[in-house]
């Protein structure tokens, strides 16, 4: 942990303010990776969930718990914290140079709405591991996303008032891996 930056103590978007609280460990026995944790603030202020950002790649961060996760807490949920959060996080998480997986099990609707106000492009849909936490939490599926946030300030997004076609978030894997990086 000790060679990670220290990151900024305040990002924000729109009426988000995301908050740096602490480092995380990694464990290269379990494939887990460092990375960051910041409390996610809502506009009244008040703490409306937390967001992180895992540093590095394993099977376990890029098929099943993702670069970014996020959580929102039930009375602040329907606010867009978490699609907030994740810009005002994207442009600092695109200095590491890295592109950014971020998974979701199948059915949770408000992670799919927040990944799809992105502009994530989808990957694939996965089977977690029996062995893997997430499996013993009862999340048996993972759909993964491919994000690419603009390192200049502003995240890739989907244009306000424009629609984009269901096919248009479905790339194959290997377009996806042979572009490397996507541009809306």
């Amino acid at each position: 942990m000790e060679d990670l930056p220290e990151p900024p103590a305040r990002l924000t978007h729109a009426e988000v303010e995301i908050v740096f609280s602490h480092r995380t460990p990694g464990d290269a026995r379990k494939g887990l990776v460092p990375g960051y944790h910041f409390i996610i603030r809502g506009r009244n202020g008040r703490e409306a969930g937390h967001i992180n950002l895992r540093i590095g790649s394993t099977p376990h961060v890029t098929g099943v718990a993702g670069h970014i996760g996020y959580e929102i807490l039930p009375q602040h949920r329907g606010h867009r914290y978490a699609e907030k959060a994740c810009r005002a996080l994207g442009p600092w998480a695109a200095t590491f140079g890295m592109d950014l997986i971020i998974t979701t099990d199948p059915d949770n609707a408000a992670s799919l709405r927040t990944i799809g106000n992105l502009a994530a492009r989808f990957i694939d849909e996965v089977d977690v591991p029996e062995d893997d936490p997430h499996f013993l939490r009862g999340s048996f599926r993972k759909r993964r996303y491919l994000w690419v946030p603009e390192p200049g300030g502003l995240s890739c997004g989907r244009p306000r008032g424009r629609g984009f076609p269901k096919s248009f978030f479905r790339l194959p894997l290997h377009s996806v891996l042979a572009t490397n990086r996507i541009f809306v």
